[in-house]
């Protein structure tokens, strides 16, 4: 079970949230109270450019919103609300993501047992009917002892199916694979363990997804040639199609 921030807390919180709200107020901003250490959430603040390149960012906001709200309400891996209003919502400090610890571990093994317990995490999340959106090691933390997702901007209700969850799942291995090779290896094996989890059908939907996708492959072939660590996201998809069952 997720741990909740004490009821009288709340108020404290979203007094406080509200108390810093002003023009150039950050989008997320780091708060230390007697409670412990918080998160404040805001909507991000964009010209007309990024608008058009990233969307209506109150639509992300809410999407975000409801999403952590549908995974609590269902006592999901997500970090529990602690307190919210209407351009603001508050989390608890959860720690260092999963992208930063497996840099920071020298253990294959402990770095083999983080990217297990994070794809079982992500199978509990589907068991339950919930998509994600746009899983990623960077958006999964540690608390007590279990792996929670955050950022769930890309959440939709209409993609809490099976090939919602597949998508999850590409999306998962790619940035696993892109953004964390240290365990690249080890994804076949937390495959397995998030099919002991996840609803049945979903590898499947998967691997006909990324037969799909194989003309990526070859439309990304220069960048994956650039040297050194250059073109990350390009060099992964072949891996990534390949651990799918795709023929590239």
């Amino acid at each position: 079970m997720i741990e909740q921030t004490p009821r009288n807390a709340e108020a404290e919180l979203k007094l406080l949230a509200e108390s810093r709200a002003h023009d150039d107020a950050p989008r997320v901003e780091r708060v230390k109270t007697e409670y412990g250490v918080f998160w404040i959430k805001r909507p991000e603040k964009l010209n007309l450019r990024f608008r058009l390149i990233k969307g209506d960012p109150r639509k992300a906001f809410e999407r975000e919103r409801l999403g952590l709200h549908d995974v609590n309400a269902a006592g999901g891996p997500a970090p529990q609300l602690a307190a919210e209003g209407p351009d603001f919502f508050v989390l608890p400090d959860c720690g260092p993501d999963l992208r930063h610890r497996l840099r920071q571990v020298h253990d294959a093994e402990v770095r083999r047992s983080l990217l297990m317990d994070c794809a079982r995490s992500l199978g509990e999340l589907h068991a339950m009917g919930l998509s994600h959106g746009r899983p990623s090691p960077k958006d999964m933390c540690r608390v007590n002892g279990k792996e929670l997702l955050l950022d769930f901007e890309r959440y939709d209700r209409a993609n809490n199916n099976v090939r919602g969850h597949a998508e999850d799942l590409v999306i998962w291995a790619f940035n696993v694979s892109a953004h964390s090779p240290e365990v690249r290896d080890n994804l076949p094996e937390a495959l397995e363990v998030y099919s002991d989890i996840a609803p049945a059908g979903v590898r499947a939907v998967a691997e006909e997804k990324c037969r799909k996708l194989v003309w990526a492959n070859w439309l990304t072939k220069p960048l994956q040639m650039r040297p050194g660590n250059k073109s990350k996201e390009a060099k992964a998809i072949p891996s990534v199609l390949e651990l799918f069952g795709a023929r590239v």
